[in-house]
């Protein structure tokens, strides 16, 4: 299956291939004992993933797994598990530990087999901290996080891992398994290896497309057990940044919600809101910028485009102004084409869906749904010629084992709801909880109307109606992903501004860190109307050549912070961040970030000063291409 495995005494597999044992049928765990370091009083610490195996030929059934002890309550399961497993093979269990007070805790977990009802138990156990330290802290578990702390642990330094939510591996373990790739033997070092992993967890499946499309749960298990095989990480999830505490331009530790301080002597921002960078008071934007800021040709606002193949009236009466504008049509007038503006393009969740009727939660519509709310999906399917079907409508990327990444289509009025985001980047904890609730009742709606209203063509109901949430994915929020699609948010503004420009002009890139190449993808900005017409406006294409990506973009401005690093919301401007934002250039971001933390450290300098040549050489050393 090719996720590590810690083997038991005298069991069981390695590498994914079986060993002989005694034959015995029964299960077992794949760990001797479980155990948890410094965790932070209060805090969830990273899971860690512990295999129920079934050595035996026949199918076992499973029974009541728990944990029993006296400091039973600080640990958590997060099943995998079904009620049978089948013969020679594995499922696996999430633990966490959430430490009540400081100190150790103990326990053990224990499965029932359940037609014999022996119980098979390891020990757990965990210590209980006020505060944390580490080499190098990093903010945000990101595929680019994961990536950033694996490699500064693997090179000697102690890292510490804060994820703000209860999930590891931002959205690609949050439903985005149709992962962006673009041509171009071109991905090395730790992403090369996490993609390998996926690929062999599913072996010859070719719905996996050789480890580049996963389900949502295996993507999670992946991230954890690169996590696991570095010893000097540990980390917390569940407890968001609260502050950034400061000495002149040095970062000295993180203030986290419940009060905790991590101190560090590296920072990293792997967040996909860049809350760090802000919070240091790092110089950043949000919007676009002007094409006469850095010479982009595509840049700044784009030319408003009709939505749908033929016009669709703007108005609740066709034709009629008086009776107001449609639902999600704004009445704001689009600036002129090629400026500056503040908008943030749509954000939606990407879902994971199911055809296996055995494996399905349905999708409820929301409270106090109205079909109404939705007439410009129904006039612009009822306009168009050739009528819309399911590809014009929406996005659904194929997954293995009968599943789906459903995704937005930026050529209709579709998964994104547009324009309740822009106050996102900057917004709240509360702020950001209102809009993230307010785009999961969108979207339930939007799929309420696609699967039931007559207006919609029978091919996209009953294909939609074939669908439910996965029983399977986020456990813990009843199939719903555990966080939003930030498509973009914050971008740092560093010494230097990465543009497109500069790929145009092939200007040379002696600090190269990895490669990108992905076309710039923006998705729909405004829906408006312009003379009594509805119109969609976004940034035009742009479709750059392979090309080397500058190390500072990760650094912020000397004179503001010397010892932050940021590989998600990097100082690019917003055309060519459309097409750096892609896990692939993240998470080979992230290890770029995570080298060159622990070379500031190891050289006594400010991170804007490293030796870039020496982390070319080290980021060679794993395999990373720096150069098309």
């Amino acid at each position: 299956m090719g996720l590590a495995c810690v083997l038991a005494a005298g069991t069981m597999f390695l590498n994914g291939c079986w060993l002989n044992t005694l034959g015995t049928n029964r299960l077992f765990f794949s760990a001797k004992k479980v155990v948890f370091g410094s965790t932070l009083v209060g805090a969830e610490s990273l899971p860690q993933v512990v295999e129920l195996v079934n050595l035996g030929s026949r199918p076992l059934a499973v029974g009541k797994i728990s944990v029993s002890g006296s400091g039973a309550t600080a640990f958590r399961i997060d099943s995998r598990c079904g009620t049978q497993l089948a013969g020679r093979s594995r499922c696996s269990l999430l633990v966490t530990f959430t430490p009540p007070d400081t100190g150790v805790s103990t326990a053990e977990l224990q499965v029932e087999e359940g037609s014999t009802a022996k119980l098979e138990s390891v020990p757990v156990s965990g210590a209980g901290a006020l505060d944390a330290s580490a080499d190098v802290v990093v903010y945000g578990a990101t595929p680019a996080g994961v990536m950033a702390a694996v490699a500064a642990g693997r090179r000697g330094r102690s890292v510490v891992l804060i994820e703000p939510t209860h999930r590891v591996g931002g959205m690609m373990s949050n439903g985005l398994g149709a992962s962006d790739f673009f041509p171009g033997e071109v991905l090395g070092g730790v992403p090369k290896q996490f993609f390998a992993r996926m690929q062999a967890y599913y072996g010859k499946d070719p719905l996996s497309q050789k480890g580049k499309r996963f389900e949502p749960h295996v993507a999670e298990q992946g991230f954890l057990t690169l996590l696991e095989e570095e010893t000097r990480i540990s980390g917390e999830i569940g407890v968001g940044l609260q502050s950034v505490v400061k000495t002149g331009t040095t970062v000295t530790g993180l203030e986290l919600e419940d009060g905790a301080l991590v101190h560090g002597k590296e920072f990293i921002d792997a967040s996909y809101t860049g809350d760090v960078l802000a919070a240091a008071g790092v110089s950043y934007t949000v919007g676009r910028e002007a094409q006469s800021e850095y010479g982009e040709k595509t840049a700044g606002v784009g030319l408003p485009i009709q939505l749908g193949n033929r016009p669709v009236s703007s108005y609740v009466i066709a034709g009629d102004a008086g009776s107001g504008l449609l639902p999600h049509v704004s009445d704001a007038v689009v600036d002129a084409v090629g400026s500056a503006d503040k908008t943030v393009m749509g954000y939606n969740y990407r879902l994971c869906l199911s055809s296996d009727k055995a494996n399905q939660i349905p999708i409820e519509p929301p409270a106090n749904y109205d079909a109404k709310e939705f007439e410009l999906a129904a006039r612009v399917i009822t306009a168009s010629n050739p009528k819309y079907g399911l590809l014009e409508l929406l996005n659904l990327g194929t997954l293995p084992n009968e599943k789906f990444d459903l995704n937005n289509s930026t050529a209709s009025f579709s998964m994104d709801e547009i324009g309740v985001n822009y106050a996102y980047p900057d917004g709240s904890k509360e702020a950001r909880a209102a809009i993230e609730a307010e785009v999961k009742r969108y979207m339930q709606g939007m799929l309420t109307f696609l699967r039931t209203d007559e207006q919609v063509p029978e091919v996209v109901r009953a294909k939609l109606n074939s669908l439910g949430l996965c029983k399977d994915e986020f456990t813990d929020n009843a199939g719903w992903p555990n966080q939003i699609y930030v498509r973009e948010a914050r971008r740092m503004v560093g010494d230097y501004v990465f543009n497109s420009a500069d790929v145009d002009g092939q200007v040379a890139v002696p600090d190269a860190i990895g490669v990108g190449g992905y076309p710039s993808d923006d998705h729909i900005h405004q829906i408006v109307s312009l003379r009594g017409q509805v119109v969609r406006e976004f940034s035009r294409g742009y479709n750059p050549p392979l090309y080397a990506i500058p190390y500072r973009v990760l650094t912020p401005k000397e004179t503001e912070v010397t010892n932050l690093l940021v590989p998600v919301a990097v100082s690019a401007s917003h055309v060519m961040f459309d097409s750096l934002r892609v896990e692939q250039t993240w998470m080979t971001m992230g290890e770029a970030a995570g080298a060159a933390a622990v070379l500031a450290i190891n050289e006594g300098v400010a991170v804007q000063r490293i030796d870039t040549g020496v982390l070319q050489q080290l980021l060679a050393g794993e395999g990373v291409k720096v150069a098309p």
